[in-house]
């Protein structure tokens, strides 16, 4: 009973925190709990926590408690881990078994830093040309992708907040673009920190949010909105502030 409450949760927990619905991940574990012979399982999902409670037929229950402190989009290790929870309802391995597959898959591929900021600079350039920037808008930010992508690099290793990543990124955004345009690398900034801040937006996050709206689980449909909307904010905030106050000081320093 421990084991099973254990493997379920730790599916759940990591299903969660790699960017999940939440009817996903209590479905999962609601299933995986079934197969193994515990029908009376009651679990509440919300983005921050876990509570499993299972129930045998004696009546003696047990309760587990996960708390989800970071976040992040994977989306291939949600396909993954989903799949396992099917495979394991299906054949019902043993605890060891079920622990080293999770491992496996926590411990699976994930993209280079480098593919990684190769990633943030083709989508700036591409959606600059779509909001029809020139190919010289585009190569500049390009480049200017990739560095902001090492500057939230940079910002993480020091756990910093997303709300204060995101106001970083987008100062970061305003005040490169415009150094380029003035620079003469580039002419349209306001193209350029369009297609940089794409990076930037939330939208997997108000994705989730209206499907958690959808599936009736309010409380979290109303935190992930949160999240995106507070996440929106701070990159306002980068921006407005940039081209509030440092816009005009470089345009004072290199005249």
């Amino acid at each position: 009973m421990k084991e099973i409450l254990a493997a379920s949760t730790t599916l759940g927990y990591d299903i969660l925190r790699h960017g999940a619905e939440t009817y996903r991940v209590e479905e999962c574990i609601t299933r995986i709990c079934r197969a193994y012979g515990y029908p009376n399982t009651d679990v509440f999902v919300i983005p921050s926590s876990i509570v499993v409670t299972i129930t045998d037929g004696d009546g003696s229950y047990l309760t587990r408690t996960r708390r989800v402190l970071r976040r992040d989009t994977d989306l291939d290790k949600v396909d993954k881990l989903n799949a396992l929870s099917r495979e394991v309802c299906a054949n019902r391995p043993g605890y060891d078994e079920v622990m080293a597959r999770l491992q496996e898959i926590e411990q699976g591929p994930v993209y280079s830093p480098r593919m990684q900021m190769f990633g943030y600079g083709m989508i700036s350039a591409f959606f600059t040309l779509f909001y029809q920037g020139g190919l010289l808008d585009a190569s500049a930010a390009f480049v200017l992708g990739v560095l902001l992508k090492w500057v939230i690099d940079k910002l993480a290793k020091f756990e910093a907040s997303s709300f204060f990543i995101n106001i970083v990124g987008g100062a970061f955004t305003a005040c490169s673009c415009y150094l380029a345009v003035k620079a003469g690398f580039a002419h349209n900034q306001d193209k350029m920190i369009i297609g940089m801040l794409m990076n930037l937006v939330p939208g997997i996050a108000l994705t989730n949010a209206m499907r958690e709206f959808i599936a009736a689980d309010l409380i979290s449909g109303m935190i992930k909105f949160a999240e995106a909307l507070i996440t929106s904010i701070g990159i306002a905030i980068g921006v407005v502030v940039s081209l509030a106050i440092f816009t005009p000081f470089l345009e004072v320093l290199f005249g």
